[in-house]
């Protein structure tokens, strides 16, 4: 799995970001959006890097900027924006290795430990359980992972 693992921000929040970098023309000093925010840089950063892996910002000498596929999304309706997320998702190692271990799989399911123990190969325990928890978040926002929690199993939505 992807060796940084996904900060915990739900995707709710990276638009949120994204948002508030277009009123601003695209493009803020990172201290002075956090101060603008009144949130310290420890909080938001989780966010921006949300953003950054998502590919829908740059951070180029304590600016950050939206990138075309940012804008793309920020003028899309909502289910462009799940589009365009699942295609981002689809690209990241963790997500890829997570749809390959479900299609290895003859029910085209896996169990939530089977996920979790892979995860807590490379991190404690809570930070597996953490990733976990946010992988099944961004896989739902973007409609291509479903996760029944009474069974305890992950499986494709579509």
């Amino acid at each position: 799995m992807d060796d940084v693992p996904l900060p915990q921000v739900g995707i709710g929040m990276v638009v949120g970001l994204l948002e508030m970098l277009d009123d601003v023309q695209g493009k803020e000093d990172i201290f002075k959006l956090a101060r603008s925010l009144s949130m310290e840089l420890d909080d938001i950063g989780p966010v921006i890097e949300a953003a950054k892996i998502l590919g829908f910002i740059e951070i180029y000498n304590g600016d950050i900027s939206l990138t075309k596929l940012g804008k793309e999304l920020l003028n899309a309706d909502i289910n462009e924006r799940k589009i365009i997320i699942a295609k981002r998702l689809q690209q990241l190692t963790i997500f890829k290795e997570i749809i390959k271990l479900i299609y290895s799989n003859r029910a085209r399911q896996i169990q939530r430990k089977q996920v979790v123990s892979r995860f807590a190969q490379k991190m404690s325990d809570e930070d597996a359980e953490i990733l976990f928890k946010t992988v099944i978040d961004w896989g739902r926002f973007a409609e291509i992972i479903s996760y029944d929690s009474y069974g305890e199993v992950l499986y494709l939505d579509k």
